[in-house]
């Protein structure tokens, strides 16, 4: 019974895996994203503050150096690279679940947010973004007569 659980449990998991990817290739509207046989796909949490819109993505491993991020309008491009610098490499792997290589994610943002404000922090394999929400820019128009 607990195998077959294991089982269900795995098929799931590779399921969600699946809708994420497709929706997120949906989200992106034609965009076309490189797929490379190295690249890993790092989790993501996305909340809204009074004040602020947060993204943290896991990246344990990974340097400031080699991590991209982008903002255009729109979108969030989060891309870049973790190497796990492990000396000297193992003859033989028993176990490898933990993922390297080639990462990227875009995420379409929501809300209007201020680019220039927007900063970044690679702290304790956690990238934290935020992106500060911007006023609603909201003007009256008046009305003329002739």
């Amino acid at each position: 019974m607990d195998v077959l659980i294991g089982r269900v449990a795995r098929d799931l998991a590779a399921l969600e895996e699946q809708i994420d990817r497709a929706l997120e290739h949906a989200l992106i509207s034609g965009l076309q994203l490189p797929r490379r046989g190295d690249a890993f796909r790092p989790p993501i949490d996305v909340f809204e503050t009074a004040a602020t819109l947060v993204v943290r993505v896991e990246l344990a491993g990974a340097r400031s150096d080699d991590v991209r991020i982008v903002v255009d309008g729109e979108y969030l491009q989060i891309s870049g690279r973790r190497e796990l610098r492990t000396t000297p490499r193992p003859r033989r792997h028993l176990k490898m679940e933990i993922s390297e290589g080639h990462f990227e994610r875009v995420l379409r943002v929501g809300v209007p947010y201020d680019r220039e404000r927007v900063t970044a922090k690679l702290e304790n394999g956690l990238l934290t973004i935020e992106l500060p929400i911007a006023e609603p820019r909201v003007r009256r128009v008046p009305v003329r007569t002739e």
